[in-house]
């Protein structure tokens, strides 16, 4: 497996912030966001850097950092062929597993082993045509509930706008309360990040939102730390 960095942190988006984690940050994306925050994740020129590491050391380094919680990351995860693997040797171990994916690729032997799916499909500020309906559609339907939490990136209105079309056509997303997370988008929030907030917390109080389980946060590594690495 193609890994970049294990390290030992706490959790900085999702419905898990805040709780120590391991990370196991894999090399490779099949996507190329514009405003992705960890292009050394997948382009050599941004200083991207990898060891091929055996699926049983992967497991023994993440062992020896302590912490429950583990999130494999990237880059895109799923594009590891010894993903299952890890994952059982990882479940096996007592972890907590989440998987950050931008949902484009539907691992069908690794879903079972997840704890929580970190699921971020990318709206048109990251690059047109990112969306994959087909596979957005498996995971709605065979992941349960409490497995999944749905993850979008806001820059302006056209994003807004895609990811209302998404989401009226999957009625799972109100039928099931999913967790949805609006998160501002790092490039222009970073100088101010309140304001950045803000301007979602206005987006949400618009009625189309009464509907949903939406909520808005922010990076909270970010928040922290700037745009440092192995934090």
């Amino acid at each position: 497996m193609n890994v970049m960095e294990i390290y030992r942190s706490v959790q900085g988006e999702g419905t898990l912030m805040g709780v120590p984690t391991t990370f196991v940050r894999f090399f490779a994306c099949n996507l190329r966001c514009s405003w992705c925050d960890t292009k050394y994740s997948w382009s050599i020129r941004e200083g991207g850097t990898w060891e091929s590491i055996s699926a049983q050391e992967i497991a023994e380094r993440v062992h020896d950092l302590g912490a429950q919680y583990v999130v494999l990351t990237g880059g895109e995860p799923t594009l590891q062929k010894d993903l299952a693997r890890l994952s059982q040797l990882l479940k096996d171990q007592g972890h907590h597993l989440t998987i950050e994916t931008n949902t484009t690729i539907f691992p069908e032997e690794v879903v079972p082993l997840i704890n929580l799916w970190s699921l971020s499909p990318k709206l048109p500020s990251a690059g047109e045509n990112y969306l994959r309906y087909p596979v957005i559609e498996r995971f709605l339907t065979t992941l349960r509930p409490d497995q999944q939490q749905w993850k979008f990136v806001i820059r302006d209105d056209q994003d807004e706008q895609r990811l209302r079309s998404l989401l009226r056509r999957y009625p799972t997303f109100t039928e099931q309360k999913l967790p949805i997370i609006l998160q501002p988008e790092g490039d222009t929030a970073i100088t101010d990040y309140p304001a950045a907030l803000e301007r979602l917390a206005e987006r949400v109080s618009d009625p189309f939102w009464n509907n949903y389980h939406v909520r808005i946060l922010p990076q909270l590594h970010v928040i922290i730390w700037g745009r440092r690495r192995w934090v």
